[in-house]
Parts: C-alpha cells; sequence; structure tokens
C-alpha cells in the first residue's frame, strides 16, 4: 500500500494508505468519501482519450494534440470567455488558470463564488476568529458546534479526527471531555453525536434561536419563553449554560445554513453570537465546511494573483471583480472552459442552461453534464492519484500531495494540459 493525501473532502487526510490493482481497491483510513473518491481510477467510464463534438453532435475520439488545437483556437478567438470551476484542482493548476485568463483576457472564477463569496461579505472568513487550526479544535475544541453542517455525510472523518472523539491537550477523555451540539432544521446522521440535539422548527428558526442564545449570552433579564424555535426552554436554556462555561468553543457551519432563504439575516447573527462568545477568557472559531475539496485554495491562489478572491475580469487593467454568474445569465461569455468540476451540474438552473449553450471546454477524469455537452473534451489524471501539487484544506493549511501512480497511456495532468494549452495560445498572439 502507498502512503497518500485522500481529496475525496476538504479534510485532505494524510494518514491513508491505498493499493490499486487492476479492478481492486484496498485501503486503510479512507471513508466512504475517500473510497468513492479513488474508486474514479479503476471505473470503467473514465475519460481515457480526448473527444471532439462533430458537426453532427457526437463525439469522436481525437488525439490529445488536437483536442489542445481546438481548445486553444476556441480560447484564442473568444471575444468574453470564462474560466470556471478550479476548486478540485491543486494551486498549481489554478495559477495557470489564472495566467491564461490573463492571456485571453477573460473572467476567471471558482466554486467558491457561490460556496464563499457570502461568507466574505458577511465577515465570517478572514477574521481573527477564523485563525484557526483543526489541531488547535482537537487540542482545545471543549464545546462543538455543527450549525446547518452534517459531516457524518460532508466530511466523515472530522468527528474522528479533529471535533468530537480524538483526545487534546485540553482534552484528556476525547469524547468524554466535550459537549457536542447540533443545531440543524431535520435530524441528520450528526445529531446522533450530539449532547445537545436542536432539530428546529419554523420558517425563520435559525434567526430565533441565534438571537436568543446571543440575548442569553449577554444575560438579559427577561424571562425566556416557553419554547425558541421549537425547542423547549430547558433545553436552550441548558445550551445556553454549558457555552458559558466554555473555555473553548468551535463552531462547524455548512450548507444547510448559508443556502436557507434568511441567509441573508442568519449570517450577521452568527458574527455576533461569535463575538459575543468571544472574550478574556473564552476562546470561539469558525470554520465553514465547505463542499469541494480545495476551495480554500482557489481563493488563496486568486487573491495572491489578483487581490480578489474569485470572479475576476482579466479585461480591465488591472483586474477587477466580476459578477459572472450574472454574466453567465445574460449571455456575455462566447466559449467557456470548465476544470475539474461539473459546472453544468454545480451551477443553478438558469446559469447552467445558459452556459450550456456555448462551445465548452471541460478538463475532468470522469463524464458529466458538462463533458456531454461540451465541443472538446481533455481526458485528466487523477489529483491526489495521479497527479500532485500542493492544495488546501478547509482550515487554510496547506498540504503537498502525494500521487502514486502514473495516468494510464495518453492521459495528462491538469498542469500538463493547461502548460501547453497557455503554449499554444501565447505562441499565436
Amino acid at each position: 500500500m502507498k502512503d497518500t493525501v485522500c481529496c475525496g473532502c476538504s479534510l485532505f487526510c494524510d494518514d491513508v494508505c491505498v493499493k490499486v490493482q487492476k479492478t481492486e481497491l484496498s485501503s486503510l483510513g479512507l471513508c466512504g468519501l475517500g473510497h468513492g473518491y479513488y474508486e474514479a481510477v479503476i471505473s470503467s467510464s473514465r475519460l481515457n482519450s480526448p473527444l471532439l463534438r462533430a458537426s453532427d453532435g457526437k463525439h469522436t475520439p481525437g488525439s490529445m494534440d488536437e483536442a489542445l488545437d481546438k481548445a486553444a483556437e476556441l480560447l484564442r478567438r473568444s471575444k468574453k470567455p470564462l474560466l470556471f470551476g478550479w476548486s478540485t484542482s491543486p494551486n498549481e493548476v489554478i495559477q495557470l488558470g489564472l495566467e491564461i485568463a490573463r492571456s485571453v483576457q477573460g473572467v476567471f472564477d471558482s466554486t467558491a463564488s457561490l460556496e464563499y463569496g457570502t461568507l466574505l461579505q458577511h465577515g465570517l472568513v478572514g477574521g481573527e476568529a477564523n485563525k484557526v487550526s483543526l489541531d488547535e479544535v482537537r487540542d482545545f475544541g471543549e464545546h462543538v458546534i455543527f450549525w446547518g453542517a452534517n459531516p457524518a455525510e460532508s466530511h466523515h472523518r472530522l468527528a474522528s479526527r479533529f471535533a468530537v472523539f480524538p483526545m487534546g491537550d485540553k482534552i484528556p477523555e476525547g469524547r468524554e471531555s466535550r459537549t457536542i451540539t447540533v443545531v440543524d432544521i431535520r435530524e441528520t446522521e450528526s445529531v446522533r453525536l450530539a449532547n445537545h440535539q436542536l432539530v428546529l422548527k419554523g420558517g425563520d428558526a435559525d434567526i430565533e434561536i441565534l438571537s436568543a442564545l446571543i440575548h442569553e449570552l449577554e444575560g438579559t433579564d427577561a424571562a425566556p419563553p416557553d419554547q425558541v424555535a421549537g425547542i423547549p426552554a430547558i433545553e436552550f436554556l441548558s445550551l445556553g449554560k454549558q457555552l458559558k462555561l466554555a473555555d473553548y468553543v468551535a463552531v462547524f457551519y455548512g450548507n444547510g445554513l448559508l443556502h436557507r432563504p434568511q441567509t441573508e439575516a442568519t449570517l450577521p447573527l452568527l458574527t455576533k453570537l461569535v463575538s459575543t462568545l468571544n472574550t478574556e477568557k473564552r476562546r470561539c472559531t469558525l470554520l465553514p465546511l465547505i463542499a469541494y475539496s480545495n476551495t480554500i485554495g482557489a481563493v488563496k491562489t486568486c487573491l495572491a494573483f489578483t487581490k480578489q478572491p474569485f470572479a475576476v475580469d482579466f479585461a480591465s487593467k488591472p483586474p477587477k471583480p466580476c459578477s459572472a454568474l450574472d454574466n453567465i445569465v445574460s449571455g456575455d461569455f462566447d466559449v467557456a472552459l470548465s476544470v475539474g468540476v461539473d459546472a453544468l451540474g454545480f451551477l443553478p438552473r438558469p446559469a447552467a442552461r445558459a452556459l450550456q449553450k456555448l462551445p465548452l471546454i471541460s478538463l475532468s477524469s470522469l463524464p458529466s453534464l458538462t463533458t456531454n455537452h461540451a465541443r472538446v473534451v481533455l481526458p485528466t489524471a487523477l489529483t491526489g492519484v495521479e497527479a500532485g501539487g500542493t492544495v488546501n484544506r478547509v482550515d487554510g493549511e496547506t498540504l503537498t500531495l502525494k500521487p502514486f501512480q502514473s495516468p494510464p497511456k495518453g492521459v495528462l495532468t491538469e498542469e500538463q494540459i493547461l502548460t501547453q494549452l497557455l503554449q499554444r495560445i501565447t505562441d499565436s498572439s
């Protein structure tokens, strides 16, 4: 078995071993997400040769040179190209994507614009409360809250490696030394981990309970209601007491909180809750549980290159932020390059429908909605297995991937493909 770094989610677990032999996969330490990720290596549907869309709309196999030439031609002739995806790619690939976007004066955007943008807007990332590592949570996280997050499905090993079960410097007994709270609008698998199981009721439930918690922590004299968002007063007051007694509170929040209709009202309250909990005697930290593995890396790399986290228009000098999603819907783009993600499967329906009408170039290891509609499909090596580079896990820590085998014959890494694509574009300019 080979020591590797799993790219199945944004935890990037670096304590796993994998062995791939023909059509069999065996491992030590992989969770279900990780195992599913590595199964792409032995998948019978794996993309192993470039595809070019013929005039009849059907894909026909082509050579890598033919596909690269066609992709370069589409981007070079484009008046407004979109380069989208990036959040599963290593940072070195993202850097190349930014260089190509600059070369063709296109718009560079990652999935972070939908996953991460709202967090920046409300100051939930990048502040003092977020200067935290998962190792710190493991060592000091006395009270851990999962709010609108279900790590039992989205980040399988968060509980076992960092947030619930492991022993730490100030957590001598592991699970027995921690208080776990799960707040959600339905009973998820993660509820089973919790001391406080808050299954909320009502359309404004998050707003209601956040406001009530803040009032309780601020020590108002008002008598508590019989229930808050469907939670009995005795349970709500018990949670407030536990938070007051804790020395370290770690809050993980996820798509359940970010994608609800009341997000614009909820997130400022979450910010206020964290600031209220942060005192001279208590530390409170926040970390988002974002879906795509290297979203943080996409944000960091784009910031370093452009001083913008995502959605950057290189047609302006200097590059300026833009609303790429609105530009897609309004039909501003005439070509799109999708790298590492299924853009048509990820984007909201109006944007996906508009993007579907464009000449698409897709870099992917497996078939998807995007590859099905793409004019040019470039098969890629599997990141972390057949391709290396650096990535940033959900807390921002940089990790170096450990690929352990070569890709199928004729399949290149994303970095090799984009290097050749950039060369073709610049040679013709």
